[in-house]
């Protein structure tokens, strides 16, 4: 149990409209995930379960096999999103997102983000709505990696990255995994699938395939 970071066991949608259906996963550190599907499938609302505060579906989703419910602040602690759906201070520098929204963590480096956002070559001085979006996604990884998250889930995070740029995150999340984290992303990319994950499933309906 101690190496899997998140499990599903029959993760189903409450209430009206679009949900899951009936999904079970276990997902280990030491691994990059790939979720792939068409628009529409649930791989967005499926992170959203994961991180909502409320609970929104049936069945069970686990981390480190304690109940994600009962310990929702607990988890954020160890969760790293990245996704354009990230909502930060948007006439804020990159330093003041992370004075003021590090407070919230127990544990939140700055010296390591500053240190990450100069690796990425990303300016802590510019305003959020100034960056661009490989500046923004890049600035969330190295938020999420300042208060050391064990989970990473980015959502179509290298959408439109530059090939350099791709080599250099894909580096930088073998070097997350080696310490022990788990990183889940979503994305369209065929190529990078193949290149740079360890396991994909598709995701069509509402459903989850088995990964491999």
């Amino acid at each position: 149990m101690e190496n899997i970071a998140l499990t599903l066991e029959n993760v189903t949608g409450k209430g009206l409209g679009f949900k899951l259906k009936d999904i079970s996963a276990k997902f280990e550190n030491g691994y990059i995930y790939a979720i792939t599907g068409k628009n529409g499938a649930g791989k967005t609302t499926l992170f959203n379960y994961i991180l909502a505060q409320r609970k929104r579906y049936t069945g069970s989703i686990k981390m480190s096999g304690y109940e994600l419910e009962r310990n929702h602040s607990k988890a954020m602690e160890i969760i790293g999103f990245v996704s354009e759906d990230n909502v930060f201070f948007e006439n804020r520098t990159g330093k003041q997102n992370a004075d003021i929204l590090g407070l919230v963590y127990d544990d939140f480096d700055v010296e390591l983000f500053n240190e990450c956002m100069k690796k990425m070559n990303v300016s802590t001085a510019t305003t959020l709505w100034r960056m661009s979006r490989g500046e923004r996604m890049k600035f969330q990884l190295a938020f999420a990696i300042a208060h050391h998250s064990r989970l990473y889930l980015l959502d179509e995070a290298t959408a439109g990255m530059d090939a350099v740029f791709k080599i250099e995150l894909f580096d930088m999340l073998r070097e997350l995994i080696a310490q022990e984290c788990c990183v889940i992303m979503i994305t369209h990319d065929m190529t990078e699938i193949m290149k740079n994950t360890d396991y994909v499933a598709v995701m069509e309906g509402g459903r989850l395939g088995e990964f491999s």
